[in-house]
């Protein structure tokens, strides 16, 4: 991820050390401050210790204190700082409309930093080579792996989804060489897509997980991620919408970089499945 390091804290703040969260709760809540001191400093002012300062750089991968004071500058150059609003009561329609559009704008936002170029890349591979495309989710994540079946589909791709488990798991087992199994779970711990993958990787399928950026079990046993923004929990959620259309993002960012690499045979697809659903409607 190479975009806001405060969207980065925020997104990795749940698998913390409790001596790291300290760490991360001071840098969020004074980013300014924590660009120009010391790192003895920052762990005094953080009320812990240099070496939790050294596990939380760590955690972040950014390479050390140093290059995090430079991203933490960056970002204040920029002014980057993620914002996520949760509702309330009292808000009026119009607060709710406003409120709605800044947290979807700031999760497209933030998901388009943490999408990694060379793995959309390595995952149009594998589908491109894949005589069959398996897709799963639970909840809202479910529309987001019948949104991958419809887009393939129309791309001549053998593409499945299954809200059972169990046939799932059949078609896994009875799947063809080279074949590939998306899980999508936006907090990366839904225990059935993870237990899919697992699956996924014992029949020598290429797993595919989509989900938040941060450490979880999805990520664990995917081969190939798709992270996207992790917007703060909320008393009423509001990260529900967000994460869906974060999701959405990401799988269309996809389905543009396979159509193409894949641009004539996409054109030529996407053309006969517009003439099929066309003589349908001069049938009607």
């Amino acid at each position: 991820m190479t975009g806001s390091i405060l969207t980065q804290i925020q997104a990795i703040y749940s698998t913390l050390s409790q001596s790291e969260q300290k760490v991360a709760r001071y840098v969020l809540e004074h980013p300014e401050e924590a660009a120009i001191i010391s790192i003895h400093d920052l762990a005094d002012k953080a009320k812990t210790s240099g070496a939790s300062v050294v596990r939380f750089c760590n955690s972040l991968q950014v390479g050390g204190f140093p290059q995090l004071k430079v991203r933490l500058s960056l970002d204040m150059a920029k002014d980057e700082r993620p914002t996520y609003y949760d509702f309330d009561p009292n808000d009026t329609t119009h607060s709710i409309i406003k409120k709605t559009m800044s947290n979807s704008i700031q999760a497209l936002q933030d998901t388009a930093e943490a999408l990694d170029s060379s793995m959309v890349d390595q995952i149009v591979d594998a589908m491109a080579k894949a005589p069959a495309i398996y897709t799963y989710g639970i909840g809202a994540s479910s529309v987001v792996a019948d949104d991958i079946v419809q887009k393939w589909m129309r791309l001549g791709k053998t593409v499945f989804s299954f809200q059972d488990q169990h046939v799932l798991a059949v078609n896994i087992a009875n799947a063809p060489k080279n074949s590939v199994f998306i899980g999508v779970s936006y907090s990366g711990k839904t225990k059935e897509v993870v237990q899919s993958l697992k699956l996924a990787n014992t029949y020598g399928l290429t797993t595919v997980g989509i989900s938040r950026y941060g450490e979880h079990e999805v990520g664990s046993h995917a081969s190939c991620m798709l992270h996207v923004a992790h917007a703060p929990e909320a008393v009423f959620r509001s990260a529900a919408t967000s994460s869906r259309l974060a999701q959405l993002l990401a799988v269309d960012t996809l389905f543009f970089a396979y159509a193409s690499a894949q641009h004539d045979e996409t054109l030529q697809h996407l053309k006969d499945t517009s003439q099929a659903i066309q003589l349908l409607r001069e049938q009607s």
